[in-house]
């Protein structure tokens, strides 16, 4: 009730906003100031005015009910069990290249769950429903971003190339160094705003150059396929070019070398079930073999 006086500003606002009559909520304030032994308030009027000391003790206890309330979700979750459904967020990327092997894994030892699948970019909003477990970008120039709640764990860097066609003058080249994309007609994956599109943001201010995009799109399929109309050439990360169309190929993007962090987050509350460890075992796994894939294409 203290928290909720000192956040509300006043007795009356607090006990409205706790659905208690003021009475009560003055009574707890009482018994609590002779409890700790030092003035929580001041009288003002018909008001109260808190004090620096009855501030500071709300403040300090914002751990404490930060870890109760902890607690109480993860004796929750233990009481529970599995969960018959687990949300997955991800970009479309790894929805198409990681989630078809993790999600059989997954079924094949726990055959009663159910899977939501989530693109999270370039949707990122507030008010984007939280998944269980999560692949986030991260712009690979940036530091790690911790997400409260959430268990992070680096899986991946994944470089980026050009996409262009086969018979593009430029393809003659083993590799395309950023500053020669100022001379070339672009497809941005961002329109939005997001990880993705930042990395290659970061890379162009690096190089000096100020590109010239001619189309953005917010699907990796959508500027493969404008790419293969020849409407222009497009930087994507490797795990967006796969499974390239007909007439269209690769180099990769150096000077500087531009990637995004692929990261794996679990909501903490359920990361010790069977299961989620089972899942996250998976990703791990396909990271792996997709590093592997990428030295052994970069070796040879």
């Amino acid at each position: 009730m203290w928290r909720a006086v000192v956040s509300a500003g006043s007795v009356t606002a607090a006990a409205r906003n706790l659905q208690y009559s003021p009475a009560s909520v003055s009574q707890q304030v009482i018994a609590l100031q002779q409890t700790v032994g030092f003035p929580l308030y001041r009288r003002v009027g018909r008001g109260i005015e808190v004090t620096e000391a009855g501030r500071r003790f709300a403040e300090e206890t914002d751990p404490l009910f930060a870890e109760s309330t902890r607690l109480t979700r993860i004796v929750d979750a233990i009481r529970s069990g599995p969960r018959a459904r687990i949300t997955i967020g991800c970009p479309s990327s790894i929805a198409k290249e990681w989630i078809p092997a993790v999600l059989r894994e997954a079924v094949a030892h726990h055959p009663d769950l159910q899977f939501d699948i989530l693109t999270n970019e370039p949707f990122s909003g507030a008010d984007q429903r939280r998944p269980d477990i999560e692949i986030s970008s991260e712009p690979g120039h940036a530091d790690p971003q911790p997400v409260a709640r959430y268990r992070s764990e680096h899986l991946l860097d994944d470089a980026y190339v050009l996409v262009l066609p086969q018979a593009h003058p430029v393809a003659e080249h083993p590799t395309v160094p950023v500053a020669q994309l100022q001379d070339l007609p672009l497809l941005d994956l961002d329109v939005q705003g997001s990880a993705t599109g930042d990395v290659i943001d970061e890379v162009m201010r690096a190089a000096g150059i100020t590109p010239l995009y001619v189309a953005r799109a917010d699907d990796h399929y959508g500027v493969r396929a404008m790419v293969a109309a020849g409407i222009g050439v497009a930087p994507l990360p490797r795990l967006a070019v796969r499974d390239l169309p007909d007439g269209l190929t690769t180099r990769p993007l150096v000077d500087p070398v531009p990637h995004r962090r692929m990261v794996l987050r679990i909501d903490e509350r359920i990361a010790h079930l069977a299961h989620i460890s089972s899942i996250r075992d998976a990703f791990v796994r396909v990271a792996d073999e997709t590093a592997a894939d990428a030295e052994a294409a970069g070796s040879s």
